[in-house]
């Protein structure tokens, strides 16, 4: 148990991060820890975006809900400070923040996420944050019969590919002139979720007239053409997925690529009250409801910690993801250690509520408050 100094009165606990694994530790913490934890959250952004939305954004159905950070944090009785989290002294227990402020914790939990970058010099990056405009082009053309043929990669090293086969499938709908063709480097797609969940997703695919070179690795090289294998192909327009890197914080050991290992209750090796959850650790899959697994092993850590009568139980990661066709949303679920095992596709929901990031604590806390703001009992949350 962590013990507290004579002149303490509460832990306090740094949370770094305005991404899903941020706000589930804070909602987590705050369910199993409600009396002596004094919680802060730090992010650059003072907004919390609801990023798996955004691939609907460009065609009609509504962007990625924001949320502001400063009132979620009012509502689950935390701080906030708009400021990003530049180096951390372990030993000494403090963060050093963009603004020039040290902050001290007893506890510090790292959910920065990753950053994205493209994974090609040419071609549009389908990247709604920052480049909205370029697919908005590609849409509009492939929509007005300028671009025969519209070509979807997903690029050896992303991490996850479902927002490729949604472009695809709501491209091809809005876009019946377009010839609509998913390449990916994937031996079939999805196939992270098994063998019945990816051979579902091929069967929507073909129905919806996608194409699919599954198992292939492209090369955007022009605007307008790509090679595939040895094979040479040129598209209208070439849509890839980005690629993520870490954000190498100060004072924090990584990887090559900058992600942050830990261990099953995300501690960071060699760092004493050190955790990190998320997109910016190693974990192969960078998906909201595994970073959200992973923030709630560290929640549920914390806790045991504080004394609360909760058990670090270790749990099977599962992966969970909602696509988007013409005919509704598809449930995708698999247990990552036996995927072919435990592979599901259904149209009804495998998990409640049935969101687009499936999460014990974050997504009810926000149906909650949808809820609530529906009655008018909240500060509106925006939308783009």
């Amino acid at each position: 148990m962590l013990a507290l100094n004579p002149q303490q009165k509460t832990i306090s606990v740094v949370i770094a991060g305005g991404g899903v694994a941020a706000l589930e530790a804070l909602v987590a913490l705050r369910a199993l820890v409600p009396h002596g934890l004094d919680a802060l959250l730090i992010s650059p952004s003072d907004q919390f975006v609801y990023r798996p939305l955004q691939v609907s954004e460009p065609f009609g159905f509504g962007g990625g809900h924001r949320y502001p950070l400063d009132a979620i944090c009012r509502d689950l009785g935390a701080r906030f400070i708009h400021d990003g989290l530049v180096a951390v002294d372990a030993d000494a227990h403090t963060v050093a923040l963009a603004g020039g402020a040290q902050i001290t914790y007893d506890l510090l939990v790292l959910a920065v996420g990753a950053q994205a970058y493209p994974a090609f010099e040419d071609g549009v990056t389908f990247d709604r944050e920052t480049i909205p405009e370029d697919f908005d082009e590609v849409l509009s053309a492939s929509g007005a019969g300028l671009a025969e043929r519209v070509v979807i990669v997903v690029p050896a090293g992303a991490t996850w590919s479902l927002p490729a086969y949604e472009l695809a499938l709501l491209t091809a709908d809005c876009s019946p002139r377009s010839d609509v063709t998913v390449v990916t480097h994937e031996h079939a797609p999805l196939c992270v979720f098994g063998t019945a969940a990816s051979a579902g997703v091929a069967e929507i695919l073909a129905q919806a007239g996608v194409k699919l070179r599954a198992g292939e690795q492209a090369t955007v090289v022009a605007a307008n053409a790509l090679r595939v294998g040895w094979e040479w192909i040129e598209a209208s327009r070439i849509v890839s997925l980005p690629l993520v890197s870490g954000r190498r914080l100060n004072g924090i050991p990584c990887d090559a690529h900058g992600f942050v290992e830990v261990d099953a209750d995300g501690r960071v090796g060699g760092l004493e009250d050190v955790y990190a959850a998320g997109d910016g650790t190693t974990a192969a899959i960078k998906q909201g409801g595994l970073a959200a697994q992973q923030a709630d092993a560290v929640a549920t850590h914390i806790a045991a910690r504080l004394g609360a009568n909760v058990t670090a139980a270790r749990a099977r990661p599962v992966l969970r993801g909602m696509l988007l066709t013409r005919d509704g949303p598809r449930y995708l679920r698999a247990e990552l250690d036996d995927p072919d095992g435990t592979s599901t596709i259904s149209d009804e929901p495998l998990w409640w509520p049935p969101s687009k990031i499936a999460s014990r604590w974050l997504a009810p806390y926000l149906g909650r408050r949808e809820a609530h703001l529906m009655a008018g009992k909240v500060p509106t949350s925006t939308t783009r």
